[in-house]
């Protein structure tokens, strides 16, 4: 069902979460360092000196005794890009300010996105206002946008996508007048804004496979006519932004890539039970294979495994013990779900670790006062709140919204996605955490619908 856009009383609930969630993100992120937190390995250094080189000029160096490679970037590049462009136009110190100021303003924009989805999906205005409100609160989407990670802008894009291609779908679905062009024009924002959450993080490669099957479902159920139109538009769209940067490649370095070169990487980690920093990956994968190091090789040569190395020690992995692999990956894909993302700047001790030895080893009343005693344990306590409210809601949502197979399909598709992909792929709380969106957003169907049963008891 189509939604019109929230009036009245409504309207400025919504506006003042939105806004008190704003505020909260910008509170959060303007106490955090700066450049005394990026000068050291992980992810986070390597974006913003892999920002800064992309604008360099050169094919390689160092930034802050961080190495970046142009000839051979490896992630998928637009968090790169983006982190890079604040960089060349203001002081190291200034620059990550920015990123961070814009990052709370995309996060809030997600809680609004949040808002249509739910909306969209059940029709009522009282669910939309919920997941915005579950969005905007939510502890960890409010801490993440102070992050220099992939997590925020991607999670923005799909969001955009979603309730675009939503959108869409919702008009046909109620049989109202078609303006061909018009839709035409936001299922192709659509595909463009799914093309850009996947140059962000490009485990959503594969992704718009679903919305393929999802639309070929309309046109069987006869609800889209023309769905051989508008997938042949989806698939092109999305094709021709995420080529850019193959396109890219290969005019600048003569290098093939579609996306990312990190899938084969993620695909062994997800196998390999004693992975860990890079350097010690590097040593795990490289024992007993020849290394043939390219000539005039500077920087970071000696992490560019080739496919056939990661194919065979993954085929050696299974190989050797099929059970033991597969449980490792239910182990560690239950942990990433189950696991709230977000809690470690608030205290290294974890509450899942802690409980889980206090379970084990002691299960006294002194053991149970000294996990709630652990550092951070309050805030980590409401992040767990948030985090199994939206999967214990969310599910219910999901299962309420059966009848609206038509729009609650596409956001439903993604969990299944996300969770089912990382089966495979290395599964860690952080790379899970995009699906906390689709959690909240079915959360806030379900606590609208039991609002609304009550009120009606």
């Amino acid at each position: 069902m189509t939604s019109k856009r929230i009036e009245g009383r409504g309207a400025w609930l919504l506006t003042a979460v939105l806004l008190l969630g704003f505020v909260l993100r910008v509170a959060y992120a303007l106490e955090q360092p700066t450049l005394e937190q990026y000068t050291g390995a992980g992810d986070s250094s390597g974006y913003l000196a892999s920002g800064a080189g992309f604008f360099s000029g050169k094919e390689h160096g160092w930034i802050r005794d961080i190495p970046f490679y142009n000839s051979n970037l490896k992630p998928a590049p637009l968090y790169i890009i983006f982190a890079g462009l604040f960089q060349v136009f203001l002081p190291d110190h200034e620059a990550i300010i920015a990123i961070r100021l814009v990052q709370c303003l995309a996060s809030i924009t997600t809680a609004y996105m949040a808002c249509r989805l739910a909306a969209i999906v059940s029709g009522k205005d009282r669910a939309g206002l919920i997941a915005a409100s579950l969005v905007a609160l939510h502890p960890a989407f409010v801490a993440e946008p102070a992050q220099i990670g992939t997590e925020t802008l991607y999670i923005f894009f799909l969001a955009l996508g979603l309730w675009l291609y939503g959108k869409t779908i919702a008009r046909l679905a109620d049989g109202g007048p078609s303006r061909r062009i018009g839709e035409a024009c936001v299922l192709a924002l659509s595909a463009a804004a799914f093309g850009l959450a996947t140059l962000t993080r490009g485990v959503s490669a594969l992704f718009p496979l679903v919305l393929l099957l999802h639309l070929f479902w309309l046109g069987r159920r006869q609800l889209l006519r023309s769905w051989r139109s508008s997938a042949l538009l989806l698939l092109f769209v999305y094709a021709a932004v995420v080529s850019t940067w193959t396109v890219y490649n290969l005019v600048s370095w003569n290098r093939f890539i579609i996306v990312s070169d990190q899938m084969m990487g993620a695909l062994w980690r997800g196998a390999e039970r004693n992975d860990g920093s890079p350097e010690h990956n590097d040593r795990l994968l490289l024992e007993g294979v020849e290394v043939n190091t390219p000539p005039g090789c500077e920087v970071d040569c000696k992490y560019n495994h080739s496919t056939e190395t990661y194919v065979s020690k993954i085929a050696a992995i299974v190989s050797a013990d099929l059970g033991a692999y597969l449980a490792l990956r239910f182990e560690e894909l239950a942990y990433a779900i189950l696991q709230p993302h977000g809690t470690t700047p608030f205290g290294d001790i974890s509450v899942f670790g802690a409980g889980r030895q206090w379970l084990a080893d002691d299960r006294s009343l002194q053991g149970f006062a000294q996990v709630l005693q652990i550092e951070g344990f309050p805030i980590k306590l409401i992040f767990w709140i948030f985090h199994y409210v939206g999967i214990t809601f969310g599910l219910m949502g999901m299962y309420w919204s059966r009848n609206s197979w038509a729009t609650a399909a596409p956001l439903a598709g993604f969990l299944l996605y996300t969770v089912a992909i990382h089966f495979f792929l290395l599964a860690l709380p952080r790379y899970l955490f995009p699906v906390e969106l689709a959690w909240m957003v079915f959360a806030g169907i379900a606590l609208g619908k039991l609002y609304e049963r009550r009120g009606n008891g």
